[in-house]
């Protein structure tokens, strides 16, 4: 230090093992040759204070460059101190933090007398600045991961998490309280420690998780001030610290150079070595150092204001409170620790060979511009291209394709179901039993319209898809209903007019109407409607859409989406099996009633259509399974099979007939009736059309063709023309109460009159069979031998006719 034009040598000297203080004297001479002493104070309070008794006891004054303690000054006048007092440490940043707009605060502080002194201060200055103070943690002196992490845990808690955390910590607290931090995932928005900004041991122990911390300082290197005595700047004193020690100064060492300024200076303007002059000189007045303006308070500690820093991007500590003293602003709040990575650590920020530049964002995501997206967060965040995805929906013209065969089989159901309505009065349609044909004409349109669900698509799974998966589990419903419908009314038809027949082949009396052989649609249908319903509430097909390939930052470029179920077999298979045995059931009623009238038998479109669906499934499953991943072939496919199933049905059931109605032979004559059956004859009368076929009367036929067949035997062999033509016989039915026109199904009776001239017939008798829509009755008529045409003698059993006037 410069007295004057002399040189004081300062020396060091201990008392008591208690501190140290450091003598100053003249160039030259010894303590014995000054009038006073002066001492620098050690660092930290602890040694401060105990030095500070002896040194006022004696007069010396002392300027301490490492204290904050008030206690250390307070009732000792000659002792002065360059830090503030640590009830004044955290005021600029509390200020700023509060301008800044955080609300809430919590502090830990360390076992220890400076750290809690400056922590003591924070309820006040929270309440002062309207900020809420939610929790104070005291933990051990230099305290680990264990006594850390609990509370950064408890910290990152909802309703737990302050906007600041202040951390009176010396530097080893530091650096472990930052790592538990990054432990717990959590992100302050502002974290204030008291000590460790601007420290090169701090730096070397966190690198870059220092970035943005903030802290408070007497002093910093940024500061506009030179030093009255040497006349360096406070940078220029910190490149000469790094060039003389290569290490980064802290405010501990300005604060020492200050505290020889200080006295230096008191001295000079003192103009003696006078302890109670310099020290009155102290008091009173400012003084210009590396180290900012200083001026004492009435206690002997700094006034000047703490400094608030930050380290910015670039890891360089920036005034940033107050306002005139600044060098940098404020980062509030500071990033997220996934901001930081992703900063410093991916490509977005830069971009790469197959990423594009962009901004991290507080998430640690990457903020992209258009047609790029973020992919990952923090360090793997970047701006990647999203490639278009090929959902590999079905093509909008096969889906015209599929709503034009759905039309055409629509239109082809409702008009079969008009013209049977139409000419439900005439014979063709009326043998076919026109209520069945109906229910034809609805299962092929149910079946048709399976193509409409089958059209409906989605993307991937979300609030929207509930409609797509009504669509998946509506086709099952209206393709196996539609078919059973169909199959099981065919059935029912033909169950009925076999009713019928082997009633009259056994001479009885039966009416068999459409609720006799309605029960097997109704059982077919309550089936297939149990196990969908099963089906609809245990394991429903959803829409699901599985990806097939994807980009090298593993975005979709190929999807497929399908309706699934778990366990779908389950319940396909029991409808495949009531579907089998339906038509199983069906083929078999086709053969017994196979020696039928053309006009009463379907068994052979009935087969047709079921070899015909045979062809079409044998060749459509393998084709299905090939395209499975080919939506729109997939559809096509499903398409055609089930346009070919209701067409091919539609057009078996329904062509012959009309074309029979409106093209065949006698297809005008309305008065033919249908055909007629060898049964036997009743001695009824003719007033009796509906009368019940007489017991008594089949005897007696049965006894007149045992003799009819004895006298053929006995006759000669040749015969006339004439015996041959009665030899074939047939008795028609005839109603003149009905005036010829289509009557019930009934069983032909002979009349007293009919049988006495069937005796002189060689053959058998027969039964007239008329039809009707609704229900039928086996009843009799007669009709004498000269009006009833010949019966080829190679059919007995059923001949095509009518019934003449």
């Amino acid at each position: 230090a410069i007295v004057g034009n002399g040189m004081v040598p300062l020396s060091a000297d201990a008392e008591d093992g208690d501190g140290v203080g450091l003598g100053a004297g003249p160039a030259g001479g010894g303590a014995e040759d000054v009038a006073a002493s002066y001492w620098l104070g050690p660092y930290s309070s602890g040694l401060t204070g105990a030095m500070s008794p002896a040194a006022n006891e004696t007069g010396t004054v002392m300027v301490a460059g490492g204290a904050a303690s008030t206690a250390v000054f307070e009732g000792y006048p000659t002792i002065f101190g360059t830090f503030p007092p640590t009830s004044k440490y955290l005021a600029q940043a509390v200020e700023a933090l509060s301008r800044a707009g955080a609300r809430t605060v919590s502090s830990l502080w360390e076992d220890a007398s400076f750290t809690r002194g400056v922590c003591a201060a924070l309820p006040g200055l929270a309440e002062r600045h309207g900020m809420t103070l939610l929790s104070q943690t005291e933990v051990p002196a230099s305290p680990t991961a264990l006594d850390l992490d609990p509370i950064s845990a408890e910290f990152s808690r909802p309703g737990k998490d302050p906007d600041v955390v202040v951390t009176c910590v010396y530097d080893a607290g530091c650096a472990e309280w930052i790592r538990s931090m990054r432990r717990s995932g959590w992100s302050p928005r502002s974290n204030v420690f008291t000590v460790c900004v601007g420290m090169d041991k701090f730096v070397g122990e966190v690198g870059t998780d220092a970035m943005y911390m903030t802290g408070i300082s007497p002093w910093d290197a940024s500061l506009a001030m030179s030093d009255e005595v040497v006349g360096w700047t406070a940078g220029e004193f910190a490149g000469r610290f790094v060039n003389t020690t290569s290490r980064t100064p802290t405010y501990h060492s300005a604060s020492g150079a200050a505290s020889v300024g200080v006295l230096v200076q008191a001295i000079e303007r003192a103009g003696t070595f006078d302890s109670g002059a310099v020290a009155g000189v102290l008091a009173t007045g400012e003084f210009e150092t590396l180290y900012g303006r200083l001026s004492f308070d009435r206690n002997g500690q700094s006034q000047a204001p703490s400094l608030y820093l930050q380290y910015d991007a670039n890891m360089t500590v920036q005034t940033v409170f107050p306002p005139d003293a600044s060098s940098g602003t404020l980062v509030y709040p500071m990033p997220t620790w996934d901001e930081r990575d992703c900063l410093l650590e991916s490509t977005c920020p830069s971009g790469s060979e197959y990423t594009r530049s962009g901004t991290c964002s507080a998430d640690g995501t990457c903020l992209c511009s258009s047609r790029y997206v973020s992919n990952g967060v923090g360090a793997d965040a970047s701006c990647v291209l999203v490639p278009e995805e090929d959902m590999t929906y079905i093509s909008s013209s096969l889906l015209v394709v599929g709503l034009i065969f759905f039309g055409l089989q629509s239109f082809l159901s409702v008009s079969c179901a008009g013209w049977t309505v139409y000419y439900s009065k005439r014979s063709v349609v009326r043998a076919s039993q026109p209520i069945f044909l109906n229910f034809v004409s609805l299962g092929t349109f149910l079946i048709s319209a399976t193509i409409l669900p089958l059209g409906i698509q989605g993307e991937y799974r979300d609030d929207s898809i509930g409609s797509v998966d009504a669509a998946c589990m509506a086709a099952p419903w209206l393709f196996s209903l539609g078919f059973s419908i169909v199959f099981s009314a065919l059935a029912a038809k033909i169950l009925r007019i076999t009713k019928v027949m082997h009633a009259a082949a056994n001479f009885q009396r039966k009416k068999v109407e459409v609720k006799d052989v309605m029960g097997i649609m109704v059982v077919v249908v309550m089936v297939q409607v149990v196990i969908l319903v099963c089906w609809q509430l245990i394991d429903p097909m959803t829409w699901q859409r599985e990806l097939i390939a994807e980009d090298i930052n593993g975005y979709p470029t190929q999807s497929v989406g399908s309706c699934q179920s778990d366990h779908a077999l389950r319940y396909l298979v029991p409808l495949a099996v009531v579907d089998f045995l339906l038509l199983a059931v069906a083929l078999i009623l086709c053969f017994k009633s196979r020696k039928l009238s053309n006009q009463f038998q379907e068994g052979m479109y009935i087969a047709a259509s079921v070899v015909s669906m045979l062809q079409i499934l044998m060749l459509a499953v393998p084709i299905l399974v090939i395209v499975e991943n080919d939506t729109s072939a997939f559809y096509f496919v499903l398409a055609v099979v089930v346009f070919l199933i209701s067409f091919t049905v539609q057009c078996l059931i329904f062509f012959p007939k009309i074309y029979r109605l409106h093209l065949g032979p006698g297809g005008s004559n309305e008065r033919r009736s249908g055909l007629s059956v060898v049964s036997g004859v009743s001695p009824a009368g003719r007033s009796n059309a509906y009368g019940t076929a007489s017991a008594s009367g089949a005897d007696e036929i049965r006894k007149l063709s045992s003799m009819l067949s004895t006298a053929s035997e006995a006759a000669p062999t040749r015969e006339s023309d004439a015996e041959r033509r009665n030899s074939n016989v047939t008795i028609r039915s005839s109603n003149s109460s009905n005036g010829g026109r289509d009557s019930p199904l009934e069983t032909a009776h002979a009349t007293d009159s009919g049988h006495q001239d069937v005796v002189r017939s060689s053959r058998s008798l027969v039964t007239g069979v008329i039809p009707s829509g609704d229900d039928a009755t086996t009843q009799a008529s007669e009709r004498g031998p000269e009006e009833t045409p010949r019966i080829d003698e190679e059919q007995p059993i059923v001949e095509s006719g009518g019934v003449g006037k």
